[in-house]
């Protein structure tokens, strides 16, 4: 059964870092309201602190208190803390390549790793969350498909 393709605007630094790299993305909405940018984004943590910065302005020191804006939330949190909520919202996990536990934050799972001698040569697996598109280089494919 082939796969829709579905139309997405996707932020121009994420389609830089994907055409570079050459490999697929899994990329989400950005729903965060107030200045809604209708674009999305990469699901790490870096990628979307990026995001916050360029196209949403949430920028000043990480002590700094802010409010989460993503639809329903309204959580309050430290500016530096933004980008790992994010990721919960967009449903984002990671897995042990060893063992198969999955842990919701990548600090979590090196934890987990560094304290399991059975895991400690185990790699991180990202495990895309359930809203994600995966997007390919121009030079893999020109379709946009639902995860």
């Amino acid at each position: 059964m082939p796969l829709d393709s579905v139309p997405v605007i996707v932020d121009p630094d994420t389609l830089f870092r994907m055409e570079q790299s050459a490999q697929p993305l899994v990329v989400y909405e950005c729903e965060l309201q107030g200045a809604p940018c209708g674009m999305c984004l990469e699901g790490t943590t870096s990628a979307v602190s990026a995001h916050l910065r360029a196209r949403h302005g949430i920028t000043g020191p990480d002590s700094a208190i802010t409010t989460c804006t993503w639809t329903g939330c309204y959580k309050t949190l430290k500016k530096g803390s933004m980008a790992r909520h994010t990721l919960t919202h967009l449903g984002v996990k990671v897995r042990c390549s060893m063992c198969g536990v999955v842990k919701c934050r990548h600090d979590l799972l090196r934890a987990h790793i560094n304290s399991s001698s059975a895991c400690h040569f185990a790699i991180v697996d990202e495990v895309p969350g359930p809203e994600g598109y995966v997007i390919a280089p121009m030079s893999l494919a020109t379709h946009t498909h639902q995860v």
